[in-house]
């Protein structure tokens, strides 16, 4: 096994090199930043010939694709996952919350299920000068091509009506701030099957989630949080919903594009606390018989029955005196 050290400026030019390089049985070994490059390690079973061959047909994103096809889940996700995604999703939000790699997660979710719609990444532009974005690069990866039309301040953007077979994802990240407010999305918002969703980021402060609720309130369909694996959702941003009136749609984590999303579950309401049934009365007890008095033992019992050491003794009175009995008083 030999193994290659490929430079790039970033994981898509440094994966694009191993590709022609290794071809597409190559082993990814690590990859890291260095010095302001990816620096992506692979390795190559085969020995024989390590010379450069021209750019496979069968490219990273069709390997990618085929990868996601082969971890296909036994089941069809529910909410705001794909394929029940709206025909036309716009993502706004603060600078920084995610929304580019948000667009890319959608995107890739809808590729990952045979039955859902094909997703068309949509990055508008103020000007046919700006760069491309955080979604191109993403979107490379997965074999999609952005489009980036040009969009002027206050005008109606030029969007065609999603076919029945795609769903379109529009990211606004490389607009300017001031195109990005309710009253200069309101032609977009006009458009037949547009929903906007509201990203917001985890850890926020409280007057930042009044602040971008109550801008979008009237707009946005629902809420989205991500990077929750940065910060966890504090008790504010669960309660961002009971104070903004929107709900919580899904939930964002993770560094990758596969399994990141999760709907959001509310938690079930307490069941009402069941009346007591009535039972009836219970019948009155009957009044206990009192007990009859015992009798009261005799004050004195029997002379036969009085044992012989316990009855009493009677002592004779002294006999009188015969003399004086005969003789009468004598007068002093």
């Amino acid at each position: 096994m030999t193994r290659l050290t490929i430079r790039g400026a970033d994981t898509a030019q440094a994966m694009d090199e191993v590709l022609r390089v290794l071809g597409p049985d190559a082993l990814i070994l690590s990859t890291r930043q260095h010095r302001g490059l990816v620096e992506i390690e692979a390795a190559s079973s085969d020995e024989t010939d390590l010379t450069p061959a021209p750019r496979p047909e069968p490219n990273f994103a069709a390997a990618l694709l085929s990868q996601m096809a082969a971890r296909r889940g036994g089941g069809t996700p529910v909410g705001c996952l794909p394929p029940h995604l709206p025909r036309r999703v716009v993502l706004v939000g603060p600078p920084g919350s995610g929304r580019s790699l948000l667009a890319a997660r959608l995107a890739a979710a809808s590729l990952r299920l045979a039955d859902a719609p094909r997703p068309r990444l949509i990055a508008p532009r103020p000007d046919s000068l700006t760069p491309p974005g955080v979604l191109s690069r993403h979107a490379r990866l997965m074999g999609l091509v952005p489009e980036r039309p040009v969009w002027r301040l206050g005008g109606v953007p030029p969007l065609p009506a999603p076919s029945p077979d795609e769903v379109q994802i529009i990211d606004l990240s490389d607009l300017d701030a001031a195109a990005q407010q309710p009253q200069a999305l309101a032609p977009l918002a006009e458009l037949p099957g547009t929903v906007f969703w509201l990203v917001i980021p985890t850890g926020l402060h409280p007057d930042w989630h009044d602040r971008l609720s109550s801008t979008w309130a009237e707009r946005a369909a629902m809420i989205v949080l991500t990077r929750a694996d940065l910060c966890r959702p504090t008790a504010d941003d669960l309660a961002l919903p009971e104070r903004s009136g929107l709900p919580l749609g899904l939930i964002a984590a993770g560094t990758g594009l596969l399994d990141a999303l999760s709907p959001a579950m509310s938690p079930a309401p307490e069941p009402a606390p069941a009346e007591p049934a009535h039972e009836p009365a219970p019948a009155p007890l009957a009044p206990e018989a009192e007990p009859e008095p015992e009798p009261a033992p005799p004050l004195a019992a029997a002379e036969d029955e009085i044992p012989a050491r316990t009855r009493p003794v009677e002592i004779p009175a002294p006999a009188p005196d015969q003399e004086d009995c005969d003789v009468a008083p004598r007068l002093f």
